[in-house]
């Protein structure tokens, strides 16, 4: 029996960083949106097992073990009785991009294996596999992220949005980008993150509402943002264009060097050809009305 199953990932509407812990890890505040279907899974079920039970269908490298691998580890580890698979994974989304595109790979795998199985993943698994996983196994739109990950509030969906995210053609991976955003804030020295979590919770619950309610908030706050705009202004001229075109609301999503787009799904009339010029744009992904 072969199985397509449709892989997520998700954007950080917001995201701010309140303090570095002892162990290394950051406490942050994320107001998380989920972006359908950006890559697919084709599983087989197989009575050999003398093959490789993952084949990435593009032509990205992916260092290590791949979160589809890790998942269906934990899984047998757990006492998970799977068949011997096979898994074509069509890769669309590069790694260090901030879409999270591994996390809803291995949460896509969890929820073929939760219908295959007929009972639900344990969520210390999802936890283990990756921090965005259990929001991406999850059947919600929107969630506010805690602590390191670990803590989700769900939330109502938005109105309709019409959603423009590009893919620039540079890439920042998650080590790095933690480990220079201290230096920016001047952590070891005694330096602060612009919030702390208090009034990063009540900054997250202000844009909800206010996206809620289809209004214009401009850029999104993102801890991230203003060290990488010091190498990369070029995220200047795209949020420019998304202005002219009726963006309500616009960012960088996560750690990674996507950026993105909200437009009012009623008003908006987004011009796609205003981006060809940017050649710095490697991809474009765009989510209409009918998504």
């Amino acid at each position: 029996m072969r199985y397509s199953v449709s892989s997520d990932g998700k954007l950080n509407l917001t995201l701010r960083l309140t303090r570095k812990l002892e162990n290394g890890y950051h406490s942050l505040v994320s107001l998380f949106g989920r972006l359908p279907a950006i890559e697919t899974l084709t599983i087989s079920t197989s009575k050999e097992d003398n093959v490789r039970e993952l084949e990435l269908r593009s032509n990205m490298k992916i260092n290590g073990e791949n979160s589809v691998e890790k998942t269906m580890r934990f899984l047998r580890n757990d006492g998970w009785l799977l068949p011997h698979l096979n898994i074509y994974l069509s890769k669309r989304i590069p790694p260090g991009t901030g879409l999270g595109a591994g996390s809803g790979n291995a949460a896509s795998f969890a929820r073929w294996a939760r219908f295959f199985e007929g009972k639900p993943v344990s969520p210390h698994i999802l936890e283990k596999v990756g921090a965005d996983v259990p929001f991406l196994y999850s059947d919600s739109s929107l969630a506010l992220v805690q602590g390191v990950g670990e803590k989700y509030t769900y939330k109502a969906s938005f109105p309709p949005f019409k959603i423009l995210v590009a893919i620039p053609e540079w890439r920042v991976s998650t080590p790095w980008a933690y480990a220079e955003v201290d230096k920016f804030y001047k952590i070891a020295e005694g330096g602060n993150f612009p919030l702390d979590e208090e009034k990063s919770l009540d900054e997250a619950e202000k844009y909800y509402e206010a996206l809620s309610r289809g209004e214009n908030v401009g850029l999104l706050p993102n801890d991230f943002y203003p060290w990488l705009f010091g190498m990369h202004s070029e995220y200047e001229e795209f949020f420019n264009a998304c202005k002219q075109s009726g963006a309500i609301a616009y960012g960088l999503s996560g750690s990674g060097s996507s950026v993105f787009a909200l437009f009012n799904s009623e008003d908006a009339c987004v011009k796609l050809s205003d981006f060809e010029k940017m050649q710095w744009i490697q991809q474009i992904l765009f989510w209409s009305d009918d998504r």
